[in-house]
């Protein structure tokens, strides 16, 4: 199957990479005014999301263990996450957010909605949904 032209890939290419730096700034912007880092942010969502294991965080986020560990200390030492022994296996440790974790966690995620929302603004309803039914597309799981 022949795809599209090799010019229209490089400019939808170098757009693609320029928004995803745009939305990244921006939420560097955003969650720094909380003071957490992007990865910080995103253990705060993965963990409110119910990832509970400190190995399926480090999956999830594609580090390495040591780096998780790192991680959740300084969310742990802010205040925003706890670590407790899993009562069906005392070798393990799960994870929760703490009631400031979760507060940190909705502005967060309030915050980052409302700018996005200002950044789709620019959309007309009819580009609105046809972008997401194109984001969908895109990001379909080939054979799935």
């Amino acid at each position: 199957m022949k795809g599209p032209p090799t010019p229209l890939v490089e400019e939808l290419s170098r757009l693609g990479y320029a928004l995803m730096r745009l939305l990244l700034s921006r939420a560097k912007e955003i969650f720094a005014q909380e003071g957490v880092s992007l990865l910080q942010a995103e253990v705060l969502r993965r963990v409110k999301e119910g990832v509970q294991l400190p190995s399926r965080l480090a999956e999830h986020l594609e580090v390495l263990p040591s780096q998780v560990s790192h991680l959740l200390a300084s969310l742990e030492e802010a205040g925003l996450l706890e670590r407790h022994p899993d009562p069906q296996d005392r070798r393990r440790v799960l994870l929760r957010l703490t009631p400031k974790g979760e507060a940190v966690h909705k502005r967060l995620q309030e915050a980052w909605l409302q700018a996005y929302g200002q950044h789709l603004a620019r959309l007309s309803p009819k580009e609105l949904v046809l972008f997401r039914d194109l984001l969908r597309k895109l990001t379909e799981v080939e054979g799935g």
